[in-house]
């Protein structure tokens, strides 16, 4: 799959906005951000810096980066930033640009290039750099090891049903929610060939009612982190483990209606793919058969005087001459013995099987527990 720029900024914006990145500038082509804490650590690779600044507890300086969407619509580059503009009339001081007074520069700034006007990458100092961000730009890939890393579990609660309804007074003051998990799969139907499916399956941990297509019922609700005010949990009647037994049972049964046709055929080319590897080895082991019965008979003759070749006794060898003109002997023996035809052939047929026969492959993308209005309140 191949993300357009339009969804290229889509996802890079969502995940600016939930790393909590403070936006400088955002225009259709490029966007201007102060990263957050917890951004510069996952996407800038300075441990140094941040091994720094959580043994001192100093104040850090997060960078500041322009990503751009559509290089081509960029406009130009603007000129190099003055930290002091010269009166009118007035010539700048001598050396072009003025430079910060290097009093006002912390012991960050002089040994870390973290100065207050500093933002990172090259250009000089107050230059923000650029970077592109297209598909399969290491920019991008950061970003998106880094949000399937930290958002692989989380836990969520609805913030509008509980902001937009009116709160009753008396008992029944805070709403109830019940939880739910949810489990996104991805199901591979893999042979030579490969299908994939995303399955998104929400159990109630509360009666145990399991829904279909949950992200999609999430992705129209307010969701947040933060649980909300006025608002308490019902308890859970399954564990974590028992909803995913219960989802995994959900999937089984579904998986069991689909078309197995691709199986069929994958399982017919598979068995093609050995008759052809049968017909090409099966003479060569009968050969090979019979070269060792040969061999064996010949063993079984008398035995010839071997050539003796004098080699110096082992008394003269230093000990770790041996051990060396013994790993000698053992890697000229095991690399003169070539793979026998049997070997071969084994090792042919475990990658046609792993190649060609039919399988369906379940993986974990991410799971949330989702705290949802229980139906009762």
């Amino acid at each position: 799959m191949v993300m357009n720029t339009e969804q290229i900024e889509h996802f890079v914006m969502r995940y600016l906005e939930s790393m909590e990145c403070q936006v400088m500038e955002k225009t259709p082509v490029y966007v201007t951000v102060k990263l957050s804490e917890q951004a510069d650590r996952a996407l800038t690779n300075r441990p140094y810096y941040w091994g720094f600044v959580d043994r001192t507890g100093a104040e850090p300086e997060t960078m500041r980066f322009t990503f751009v969407f559509d290089p081509a619509k960029l406009p130009p580059e603007r000129g190099p930033v003055s930290y002091v503009t010269a009166p009118a009339g007035q010539p700048p001081a001598s050396g072009g640009t003025n430079q910060p007074d290097g009093g006002q520069d912390s012991i960050m700034g002089r040994y870390f290039g973290v100065a207050p006007a500093f933002t990172g990458g090259g250009g000089g100092i107050g230059r923000i750099p650029r970077e592109n961000v297209h598909y399969g730009s290491p920019r991008l890939e950061s970003m998106m090891r880094a949000a399937a890393e930290q958002g692989r579990f989380i836990a969520l609660f609805d913030q509008g049903y509980a902001e937009h309804r009116p709160i009753s007074r008396g008992p029944k003051r805070s709403l109830a929610y019940e939880p739910w998990l949810m489990l996104n799969l991805k199901v591979e139907f893999a042979c030579d060939l490969k299908r994939e499916e995303i399955h998104s399956l929400g159990i109630s941990l509360y009666n145990g009612a399991i829904q279909e297509e949950f992200m999609e019922q999430l992705q129209q609700r307010d969701m947040s982190p933060k649980l909300p005010n006025h608002v308490h949990t019902v308890p859970s009647r399954f564990t974590v483990d028992q909803g995913i037994l219960l989802i995994e049972d959900h999937l089984n049964e579904l998986l069991k209606d689909i078309d197995l046709t691709w199986a069929i055929e994958a399982s017919e080319r598979l068995e093609e793919e050995l008759d052809l590897l049968d017909a090409y080895y099966i003479p060569l082991l009968k050969q090979e058969q019979e070269q060792e019965a040969a061999r064996a008979a010949q063993e079984a003759a008398p035995a010839v005087v071997p050539t003796i070749i004098n080699k110096p006794p082992s008394s003269l060898i230093p000990p770790e001459d041996k051990e060396q003109l013994k790993e000698s002997e053992q890697e000229q023996t095991e690399s003169s013995v070539p793979m026998s035809i049997q070997e071969q052939y084994n090792m042919r047929r475990k990658e046609l099987e792993w190649q060609f026969e039919p399988r369906i492959e379940i993986h974990l993308i991410n799971a949330a527990l989702v705290h949802l209005p229980h139906e009762q309140s």
